[in-house]
């Protein structure tokens, strides 16, 4: 018996909740659905953003000028970073961007071939009007296999 009322419960929240359900409008045919963005925030595009070469970007760390920012997870910044660089993962950048010191040029750093996580960090920061923002160009790897200061472990 009671197997029977559970069934039927169930049966009629399902037919419920189904007929709650609103199946969104195809578009028409040769229209995109362009994503949402972000009040005041530009379209980006990942592919085109601004490097700093690894001897520019030690000159204005060294001076006070900027920051390094490391995208890559809080796990593989405790395996080595660069000295002094905020550990701040892509996925979390634009909501932590106020841990970033004001007025200074913010360096975004991973270890990846061709500057893709720190490119796209850069880029999604000059959308939402960051200004003074660059890929480290050859990133971590070129970074630490050209012997310039790293630290281990968190902070």
């Amino acid at each position: 018996m009671r197997k029977v009322a559970v069934t039927a419960v169930l049966l009629a929240l399902s037919m419920s909740l189904g007929a709650q359900m609103k199946v969104p409008p195809k578009p028409a045919p040769g229209t995109r659905k362009m994503p949402i963005a972000a009040t005041g925030a530009r379209t980006n595009n990942p592919a085109n953003f601004p490097r700093m070469s690894i001897e520019d970007a030690k000159k204005l760390f060294a001076n006070g000028q900027a920051v390094f920012i490391d995208v890559r997870s809080n796990e593989q910044y405790t395996y080595g970073h660069i000295r002094g660089a905020l550990s701040i993962p892509g996925s979390q950048l634009i909501r932590r961007f106020a841990e970033v010191p004001p007025r200074k040029t913010v360096i975004t750093y991973c270890a990846c071939s061709a500057e893709q996580s720190s490119g796209r960090a850069a880029a999604d920061l000059i959308a939402h009007g960051v200004k003074n923002v660059f890929a480290l160009k050859g990133g971590w790897n070129d970074w630490k296999n050209g012997g310039h200061p790293t630290a281990v472990g968190p902070k």
